[in-house]
């Protein structure tokens, strides 16, 4: 057999970058559940928990935008920094950490017993992920095709590019309401504080994770989970590819038809179709009386 033969039949070599990218999503993934759960063995309250794991999974993904850039041009600048840290700390003071400050609050008043079951808290977590999603998923497609939730959702749209820190541009009511009916039928349901913790966090991560600009490859995980690769096409200003309304699972965008994957690809370009009906990305206050009074 020639060298020819050899090099055809022989398996494919990645590059290190390559590497990296398939790599980065499952290992930040287990990185951050793996640091969450350590905390809690520790015996950290709850609440603690869940903030001080949610910036830890912050810090990671703002280290893969530096390591693994997706677009230069995507790169944010003083302005967009601080636009979304005044949406962060203004956001922050009705619920800006999302789902993760819904299960601070669900801790008071889910049922007291813990789960000490490692794998029947794994369990419960995920059928607590699996109807938080599908609640989630219902909102956020309202969002999308109510013109009146339009004028509320269409805000965190307006950006013309895609960064981790850009998941704060939202406005205030459509993140509180999308937060409790994710969080709290959970509640109601009878599932454990730390099930319903560990769930909204899995969902807390991924909504931040999916806009974070790196070139994350998730390869045949972006079948089941959501990320970046399908999240940047949720974003794009054609209506026909604005899908993937799921938070974490993609469980609900095959069941109802809105799945779309195209990996390692983006679309023409991110925000809203028609910009003029919307405050510029840099204007908060706008954004946030504008709903009101249009």
């Amino acid at each position: 057999m020639n060298n020819q033969s050899l090099a055809t039949i022989a398996p494919e070599r990645l590059c290190p970058r390559e590497i990296a990218s398939r790599m980065a999503y499952p290992a930040t993934l287990g990185i951050a559940l793996a640091f969450v759960y350590g905390l809690h063995l520790s015996g950290m309250a709850l609440e603690s928990v869940l903030f001080a794991g949610f910036f830890f999974s912050l810090a990671m993904m703002a280290l893969l935008e530096i390591a693994l850039p997706f677009r230069n041009d995507w790169k944010p600048g003083w302005r967009d920094w601080a636009v979304n840290a005044a949406y962060f700390i203004l956001n922050g003071a009705i619920d800006n950490f999302g789902k993760i400050v819904v299960a601070a609050v669900a801790v008071y008043l889910a049922p007291a017993a813990e789960v000490t079951d490692p794998l029947a808290l794994a369990g419960s977590a995920l059928l607590a992920l699996l109807i938080g999603d599908l609640l989630g998923y219902g909102w956020h497609r309202l969002g999308h095709i109510s013109s009146l939730l339009w004028r509320f959702h269409g805000i965190h749209h307006v950006p013309t590019k895609l960064y981790m820190f850009m998941n704060n541009t939202v406005h205030f009511l459509d993140l509180f309401i999308g937060s409790l009916v994710s969080g709290i039928p959970l509640v109601v349901f009878g599932f454990s504080a730390e099930s319903i913790a560990l769930s909204l966090f899995v969902s807390g991560f991924h909504s931040f994770f999916a806009h974070v600009n790196a070139d994350v490859r998730m390869g045949w995980l972006g079948y089941l989970m959501l990320g970046p690769e399908h999240h940047r096409w949720h974003h794009s200003t054609k209506m026909d590819e604005s899908l993937n309304f799921g938070s974490a699972t993609a469980l609900w965008d095959h069941v109802f038809g809105t799945f779309l994957y195209h990996p390692g690809e983006c679309p023409d370009a991110v925000g809203v179709a028609h910009p003029q009906k919307f405050p510029g990305e840099h204007q908060l206050i706008h954004g946030y009386l504008s709903p009101f009074i249009r």
